[in-house]
Order: structure tokens, then C-alpha cells, then sequence
């Protein structure tokens, strides 16, 4: 019995058909605040984003299965929006999760060349005159261009260089880094930086602090607004420590008043893209490319004036503690003028 030949005995199954699940994106009977609700844009802006990408998502085939641009966007914007998981995405659109993955990623990298064009720093004199006359209108506080800060969005653990990635919370992240203007709208984003990287160290290697560095000269050219985990600069101004006098208590103030802004745009943005609240299943280099693409869709959220609904409580409950700034600084005197001229 040992050499029966088993194999006759195989039984040869038909081969199944090839199906395709149907691929229901229609969201032509969806209203603006449904269509809203799903993706974060109304039907305006998601046309907008189709047309602005549509040459980079077209797909040279023959074949009847592939995405539309509009299909690819709605599919990229729901994951951004919700945070889900890719197998959660796809199931809702009748897709595999292999299709949302690479979907996603094509969408994130199409954004992300277009960058300049929607993160732009104020480089007009016109421009930096609005920027720094809509501050002052806030709480008082005078030629401010910008107000900056560091936020962490949560990733899974990596499997290089694990422990950079851990911050202090003792979570593992991305430390973004962002500058915004009196609207909310960013002039300029750093999301490259493991977690364990201190917003100071981002902040000097970054390209704005060299183009300050280099070419600021007096005050009517602009400073920018950070809290005290920033190192004291002559374009960069920085609350007093222990404020002895009431014209650095008014500083103080205004400071506060007009800086707040910053941590309210992260706020925001992690509301409306709920992939960023959350932790980001992928590498931290996909992760800094969702973390720029979902930049530039703010950007356009605000260019396009989407309402945002600000009763959702989801703020930046988990923001890490500052961590003070202890090194050289610079900005003492324009400090003090700044307090014993306007407050």
C-alpha cells in the first residue's frame, strides 16, 4: 500500500470566475453636509481637489476596472477623515485593501508636489502688512507674521531607530512642526522629526529660521510667536519666565492671546482629519506624507471656507507638557522694547 498511486484519486476543481466587487462611489444624491460628514469637503471643494489632481491619477490602461480621479479622491479623503483601517476603507467602497493602500498613497504624493502652492510664507509687502495688521488687531501685539509650535502625531512603533520615536509621554510619534497665519492657514510645515526631538532643534534646522536668520533686520520685517520650549530671538519672541514688571505681565497677555491660535489650528486639523488623532499604522515616512497632504487639504479647507465644527470636543487633550528652552538666546532688547513700547 505504501506506493499507491493517491494521485488518481485527485479531484481537478473548476476554476472559479474572476469577479470584480462593484465599485459604488456615487455621490451625486449626497448633500454638501453629508458629503461633509464623509469626507470633510463639500461637493465644490471635492471637485476642486479631482480637477487639481486628475493628471496624476488618470491611469494609462485599457482595462474597465480602474478608479476615477474622483473615485481615488473620495477613497483618500474618507481614510484621511475617519482614520480607519485600510480593510475597514476598502470594504465601504467595494475595494481591496491592497487598491485603498496604494490609492491613498498616490493622492498623498500627488498633494504633496503642489506644496508650494498652498503653503506659502507671506513674502510681499503687501501680504506681510495683512498678516501682521490682523494680529495686532487680536490682542494688541505688534509686526507679528506668524505664530509657531510642535505637535505629535501618535504612529505604530517602528522597526528602525525605535527609540527616537519615543516622546515624552513615552508614546511613539512624529514631532510636526507648524507655522500659521492670522487665519488658521499654514505658511509652513516641518513633518520629518521623530518624536524624541526637541521643537527648538526643529525650529533651527529648519529653512524659515535660516531665511530669519540671514535676512531679518528690524522689527516692521515680521517676528513669529513661540512658547517658551523656543529659544529667545530677534524674529522669534518668547514669553518672560517670571515677569517682574505689568509692561512684561501685558507682554505676557499678548502673547498668549494672539500664540493660542496656533494650538487651536492643531486642534482643528486633528478634528477634521481624524487620521492624525489617532495612530498611524505605517512607516514614518508614509506618515509624513499623509501628515503633508492632510497640511495642503486644510489649507484648501480654509481657502474654500468649509464650516468646521468647532462643539466637537476632540482638542489637544494629549499635547505634551513644554519642555523649557535652556541654551543661548539672543532676543532680549527687541523683547523689552516690544514691552515698554506697546504695553
Amino acid at each position: 500500500m505504501a506506493g499507491f498511486p493517491f494521485n488518481l484519486f485527485r479531484i481537478n476543481h473548476p476554476r472559479r470566475e474572476r469577479r470584480y466587487r462593484p465599485r459604488g462611489i456615487n455621490i451625486d444624491g449626497l448633500y454638501d453636509d453629508e458629503l461633509r460628514a464623509r469626507y470633510r469637503f463639500g461637493r465644490n471643494t471635492i471637485n476642486y481637489i479631482t480637477n487639481l489632481l486628475h493628471e496624476d491619477l488618470i491611469r494609462n490602461t485599457q482595462r474597465g476596472h480602474a478608479l476615477e480621479p474622483q473615485q481615488q479622491v473620495l477613497i483618500a479623503l474618507r481614510f484621511y477623515a475617519s482614520g480607519s483601517f485600510l480593510q475597514v476603507v476598502g470594504d465601504s467602497f467595494g475595494v481591496d485593501k491592497s487598491t485603498v493602500s496604494r490609492t491613498v498613497r498616490d493622492v498623498s504624493l500627488a498633494l504633496n508636489r503642489r506644496r508650494n502652492d498652498f503653503i506659502k510664507w507671506p513674502s510681499s509687502i503687501n501680504e506681510i502688512e495683512k498678516v501682521k495688521n490682523h494680529f495686532f488687531a487680536q490682542a494688541g501685539f505688534p509686526s507679528v507674521i506668524g505664530c509657531v509650535d510642535c505637535t505629535h502625531i501618535r504612529i505604530q512603533a517602528p522597526h528602525h531607530n525605535e527609540n527616537n520615536y519615543v516622546n515624552r509621554k513615552r508614546y511613539h510619534s512624529i514631532n510636526v512642526q507648524g507655522i500659521c497665519d492670522h487665519e488658521g492657514r499654514f505658511t509652513n510645515i516641518v513633518a520629518r522629526w521623530p518624536g524624541s526631538t526637541h521643537d527648538s532643534h526643529i525650529f533651527h534646522t529648519s529653512q524659515i529660521c535660516q531665511q530669519l536668520e540671514n535676512n531679518h533686520n528690524h522689527l516692521e520685517q515680521g517676528i513669529l510667536l513661540g512658547d517658551s520650549g523656543y529659544a529667545l530671538k530677534p524674529y522669534l519672541m518668547t514669553p518672560y519666565h517670571e515677569p517682574a514688571t505689568a509692561n512684561q505681565r501685558g507682554f505676557n497677555r499678548a502673547h498668549r492671546r494672539t500664540r493660542v491660535i496656533i494650538e487651536q489650528v492643531f486642534g482643528r486639523w486633528k478634528r477634521r482629519f481624524h487620521l492624525l488623532h489617532s495612530e498611524v499604522r505605517m512607516h514614518p515616512e508614509k506618515v509624513c506624507q499623509l501628515i503633508g497632504a492632510c497640511a495642503i487639504l486644510h489649507n484648501i479647507a480654509i481657502a474654500f471656507n468649509e464650516p468646521m465644527d468647532d462643539d466637537d470636543d476632540d482638542d489637544e487633550d494629549d499635547e505634551l507638557e513644554v519642555q523649557e528652552y535652556q541654551g543661548h538666546e539672543t532676543g532680549h532688547l527687541i523683547r523689552d522694547h516690544i514691552a515698554n513700547t506697546f504695553f
